[in-house]
């Protein structure tokens, strides 16, 4: 007999690889706990101008999600667009916006350069001054999503920043989603000649793999949630993100991750299509009433 080694047992049972989840109990009623219905968004307030040393800002709240954006433009073309007239001439602080790419080799296209971040204090976890592995990826993303609705050939061999910051996480993929849609309205704020706006909406797919405590009953078939909090992205198994210009009717950048069925995801861009309609509402009345508001004051 080999003392060094381990035994095992003579009968042994396989693993469980799909182990029913237990759903929490604020979760465990019929609709949402915030009331809403699965295919609706979080109510939304848009506002412009809240950087001042910005040539264009947004800020953006989804629910508890929290968002600022800020866009450097130093100059303009002659023939960019002129319904922002106190932006032709830029504070002389300011130092950003569309500058000289001096990496790369002339190029008829202007480069979108775009940085996403979680604030220190944004998340559950604290997170790192330096950024990660997801908000990089989060920042090739969002110039993904942005880059067809800019009129980048205006801007030869140039680069124009776009600086996002999550103040409050409810949701990581309504983060990403409420970032595109605030850097979009920041980037029409500061007097850019665009194609169009671009809305963007998140949702979430919650499986029938989920068991209710003290309860029989659980998901009869899949369910599709929009603009999912935490919690609610507690539950997923799957997410996905569309950006979206109504106007144009084009759809810029697809995010899908996690495993859904061909059927459920072909119904969860629909159901994200007529939100961002809905949303671009939103986007178009803030712009109206920052022109409505006059010349901003700069410090």
């Amino acid at each position: 007999m080999d003392r060094k080694r381990i035994a095992g047992p003579e009968l042994s049972v396989p693993p469980l690889f799909d182990k029913p989840q237990i759903v929490p109990q604020e979760l465990a009623g019929e609709g949402r706990p915030d009331g809403r219905s699965p295919e609706d968004v979080r109510p939304i307030f848009l506002k412009t101008g809240l950087i001042n040393q910005a040539n264009g800002s947004a800020y953006i709240e989804l629910g508890n999600t929290k968002l600022a954006c800020a866009v450097y433009v130093l100059f303009f073309p002659t023939h960019c667009s002129s319904a922002f007239p106190r932006l032709i001439t830029p504070p002389p602080r300011c130092s950003y916006g569309p500058r000289q790419n001096k990496k790369q080799t002339f190029s008829n296209m202007g480069l979108l350069n775009c940085e996403f971040k979680f604030a220190s204090f944004s998340c559950s976890k604290r997170r790192g001054n330096q950024r990660d592995s997801q908000e990089k990826e989060y920042s090739q993303i969002l110039s993904e999503a942005l880059a067809p609705a800019v009129r980048l050939e205006l801007f030869p061999k140039a680069m124009i920043d776009v600086f996002v910051t999550v103040l409050e996480n409810d949701g990581t993929a309504s983060c990403l989603a409420g970032a595109i849609t605030a850097a979009s309205v920041a980037i029409a704020d500061a007097g850019l000649e665009m194609i169009d706006q671009v809305a963007a909406v998140s949702a979430v797919e919650r499986s029938h793999h989920l068991v209710f405590p003290q309860r029989t009953q659980s998901f009869a078939k899949d369910q599709i949630l929009m603009d999912a909090t935490s919690a609610e992205e507690k539950l997923e198994t799957g997410t996905l993100v569309v950006s979206y210009m109504p106007s144009a009717n084009e759809v810029t950048h697809v995010l899908q991750t996690g495993e859904t069925e061909g059927p459920v995801t072909v119904q969860a861009i629909e159901q994200c299509i007529d939100a961002c309609s809905k949303i671009y509402t939103v986007m178009s009345a803030a712009l109206v009433e920052s022109l409505k508001e006059g010349e901003r004051p700069r410090v």
